[in-house]
Order: C-alpha cells, then sequence, then structure tokens
C-alpha cells in the first residue's frame, strides 16, 4: 500500500469511529426514542406513550364540557384513530369552546395519557391548539 492510501484509510477510520461513538451518546435522542426533551413535540402516533409531548392535526368530529369543572372535552379524527382532547378549565377550555367548530381541521400539541382505560391528548394551554385553514382547490368548485 502507498503511504498516500495509509493515510486515506486511517482517516477513514477515524471518522467511522466518530461517528460510531457519537451514536452510542446521542443516537437514541436523534432516533426519537423515549419522551422528548423540553418544549419539543413528536408527531402523534399510535404507538407514542404515555407522557410523550405529542403534536398532530386532525378534524373536529365533537365538542362538549364535561359535566363537572367545565372543561372542554374534543373528540378528534386524526386518520389513524379518534382521540379525546382534553382542555382543563384554566388552560383556556371557555375560549377554545367559541372558537372552535365541528369539522374544523386544528393542529394540535399536548401530552399523551390515559383516562379510564382510553388515550388522549392533554392540552396545557389554549395557544396549544390552533385552526388551519383550509384553502378551496379551484377544481373543487367546479364539480
Amino acid at each position: 500500500m502507498e503511504k498516500e492510501e495509509k493515510v486515506v484509510v486511517v482517516l477513514l477510520i477515524m471518522a467511522l469511529s466518530s461517528l460510531f461513538a457519537a451514536y452510542l451518546c446521542f443516537g437514541p435522542g436523534i432516533a426519537g426514542m423515549g419522551k422528548s426533551p423540553g418544549g419539543e413535540s413528536w408527531q402523534y402516533t399510535p404507538e407514542a406513550g404515555e407522557g410523550e409531548r405529542v403534536s398532530l392535526e386532525a378534524e373536529v368530529l365533537s365538542k362538549r364540557f364535561t359535566y363537572t369543572g367545565e372543561h372542554l372535552l374534543l373528540k378528534v379524527d386524526c386518520g389513524s384513530e379518534v382521540l379525546t382532547v382534553f382542555v382543563p378549565s384554566e388552560a383556556g377550555a371557555g375560549a377554545l369552546e367559541e372558537s372552535i367548530s365541528e369539522g374544523d381541521i386544528l393542529s394540535i400539541t399536548g401530552v399523551v395519557s390515559e383516562y379510564e382505560g382510553e388515550r388522549e391528548i392533554k392540552v396545557a394551554k389554549k395557544e396549544d391548539i390552533s385552526r388551519i385553514t383550509v384553502i378551496n382547490n379551484p377544481e373543487d368548485n367546479k364539480k
């Protein structure tokens, strides 16, 4: 082997070693395993674990207040399943109820939890829910 080839092999081994060390230190966090740190949220999937902060886009199927506590419950269709979104009264449930209608598409960020055996998304503040504006396709109007 020539001197230049030996240098290239040594550099290649060093680069691979650095990548391997980085994967061992940061790999699980980069791959999205475990709970999301800080204010970050992962895209919701049915496999999301309890306590994970997630975000999703979903259509409102129904809305109602709880019988006690004036908390808002939204049933939403996120494509893969129908979920309940729990908005505590102290998180602005009243204001959200007035601004949300059935059929609205919402962007929701919250924490996966379970209540009475059912999976739900618990929202911390009203800013974690926003309505998505859907732009009509002009072709749809011609039909």
